[in-house]
């Protein structure tokens, strides 16, 4: 997935890089004018955005992605140092998704770039989910394969649903962190631990869930 970060302090361009590039693709500019420019030709899946830039302000920027097709889609978010409510409400009147004040905590900024990406753990599945020849039943925590019936753990479960929810997208550690670790600490072992298991327990899951080497897990239904 593709970040674009706009701002026209070196350092936070730096700082935001540092703590994305694990699990985006990021695109940075210095002013208004070149973000406008690089989410047109980038085309990210979400853009942060500074307001006070020279050659173009963020709420300049922000209107342009919001009148051209090309962009009009693209989530955006504010991170700024302005405080006043007036301007986060002419900057989400103008269409930007969300609105964050600098200095932030980095988690947090993490989780509301997740929220607009729509990674769901508790999106509805229905009441059975067919994974090739496993169907599995989420009511019951558990999953068939033919006659043989098979337990899945609470984790398991909640990643399983995690990755039907979110079908076709990646899926980075981060995201799978927040979801289902997010009041725990583990270690990225723990993750591909469970995805091996969910991998022994429901055999299309080897080909269906996908490693992307670096990134994170996909699940090809």
């Amino acid at each position: 997935m593709k970040l674009l970060i706009v701002d026209d302090e070196q350092e936070n361009r730096n700082a935001l890089t540092s703590i994305f590039e694990s699990d985006f693709e990021v695109h940075t500019a210095g002013d208004g004018l070149a973000g406008l420019r690089l989410a047109s030709e980038v085309q990210p899946d979400l853009i942060i955005l500074d307001i006070m830039m020279p050659r173009m302000d963020g709420f300049q920027v922000c209107l342009r992605l919001r009148q051209d097709e090309k962009t009009r889609q693209i989530p955006i978010i504010f991170l700024t140092s302005k405080t006043e409510p007036e301007t986060e409400s002419f900057g989400l009147e103008l269409g930007a998704d969300d609105f964050v004040v600098k200095p932030f905590n980095k988690e947090v900024l993490k989780a509301r770039v997740n929220k607009r990406l729509g990674v769901h753990a508790d999106r509805s599945v229905g009441e059975v989910t067919e994974l090739g020849d496993c169907k599995v039943y989420w009511e019951r925590q558990e999953a068939t394969n033919g006659n043989e019936h098979i337990p899945l753990t609470t984790k398991e479960i909640g990643l399983l649903r995690l990755f039907v929810a979110n079908r076709g997208r990646l899926l980075t550690r981060n995201m799978i962190l927040e979801k289902i670790w997010s009041d725990t600490y583990i270690t990225d072992r723990t993750i591909d631990s469970h995805i091996k298991e969910l991998r022994r327990k429901l055999p299309p899951m080897a080909k269906m869930l996908k490693t992307i080497y670096g990134s994170g897990y996909r699940l090809d239904l």
